[in-house]
């Protein structure tokens, strides 16, 4: 079964995956030393950006392989995996901004 790309949009795909992760990031490291309702404007901010360029990355790199069948997204299950990629990536930026992150802290968090 043959599988080809869209050189176009695998680059896209890097792309908003790096524009997303510069933007997300930035707005991450505001968080420790924001506070209410900044912080939380921040956190949300943080978590709704890394989310939208680590699915939309994936996303459009699904988009650009070319399958030698037809392929179809239901709207509901996609869009409900970016709820949970926003939950996720929330809760991480939540976690690494609390408090002083240690290897073991981090080990906790991983695991």
């Amino acid at each position: 079964m043959p599988v080809t790309h869209e050189p176009w949009l695998v680059a896209l795909s890097l792309v908003m995956a790096f524009q997303g992760s510069f933007v997300g990031l930035s707005l991450a490291v505001q968080v420790r030393n924001a506070v209410d309702p900044r912080r939380r404007f921040l956190l949300a901010g943080a978590a709704l950006t890394l989310a939208l360029a680590i699915w939309s990355m994936h996303f459009v790199g699904m988009l650009a392989a070319r399958l030698p069948i037809a392929v179809d997204f239901l709207v509901l299950p996609t869009l409900l995996s970016f709820l949970v990629c926003v939950l996720v990536v929330g809760i991480a930026v939540f976690a690494a901004s609390n408090s002083r992150l240690t290897p073991l802290g981090l080990d906790l968090l991983l695991s």
